[in-house]
């Protein structure tokens, strides 16, 4: 592949990185900001995260703040870069490829099946100019970087996820007085979006804290799974394009 589609596919996975961040920044930050008073009950600690939640005999409580910093903030940082990055291809592609310069033209020897007559048809073929081997290497290092980072960050999201959800269904547990053979409707059966809804409804807010309103908090952690999944997914393909072009011959540097 030329460089001009490896730097097309850049430009667009850059793009799509930036939104799949946001996203999952955006709406972990809702469900956190949602819930971290009524959630937020320790004595000596701030436990106001809605991931790694615990329950206890007395209140149902919040995660460690460290982990909604870094599942809500965290993608920022690879955001940052994709945005840069997504500017550097995207002016190459948009503009540097309608210099005349840019143009390269290489002939094409056909054989005729009649004799030894041959036809030379010159291809004008539309490419970006060369970038130094140097650059693909500096990036293929950076964009696997950001690809651990970002799996890092889905990583710990989603552990998290399912530790809240748990916790929560003992809650149910208690609260709907389930026993017997109707205790694996919740811990079995239930998906963690119907164990989110019922904490939406049935969660009252503690003394000091109030909830304006009700959110989707099953829905907006999704959400929020779904986009940091896809980024860490976009960031392994840039990484791949990135290493495909360092590993590529000296008509590139």
């Amino acid at each position: 592949m030329d460089q001009l589609g490896i730097e097309k596919r850049l430009t667009f996975s850059y793009l799509i990185c930036v939104a799949m961040g946001a996203t999952a920044s955006i709406t972990t930050g809702i469900a956190w900001g949602h819930w971290y008073r009524t959630l937020d009950q320790c004595v000596f600690k701030n436990c106001s995260c809605i991931i790694y939640g615990k329950n206890t005999q007395s209140h149902f409580l919040g995660g460690d703040q460290a982990p909604c910093i870094w599942v809500t903030y965290g993608p920022l940082l690879y955001v940052f870069f994709a945005i840069c990055m997504s500017c550097f291809h995207g002016y190459r592609v948009l503009f540097t490829t309608k210099s005349p310069r840019m143009h390269t033209t290489r002939s094409v020897v056909a054989k005729m099946e009649h004799g030894s007559s041959v036809q030379i048809t010159a291809i004008t073929q539309e490419n970006t100019s060369p970038l130094p081997r140097a650059f693909w290497i500096t990036l293929s290092v950076f964009t696997s970087f950001f690809f651990t980072y970002a799996l890092i960050n889905f990583s710990i999201f989603i552990d998290g996820y399912y530790t809240t959800c748990n916790q929560y269904r003992s809650v149910l547990e208690k609260s709907l007085g389930v026993f017997g053979t109707a205790l694996p409707v919740i811990h079995r059966r239930l998906y963690c979006q119907s164990i989110f809804d019922f904490m939406d409804y049935m969660h009252l807010d503690s003394e000091n804290a109030y909830r304006n309103g009700f959110i989707n908090t099953g829905l907006s952690l999704i959400i929020g799974l779904v986009a940091s999944c896809s980024a860490w997914m976009i960031l392994l393909l840039a990484s791949i394009l990135n290493i495909t072009m360092a590993n590529k011959k000296q008509e590139y540097i």
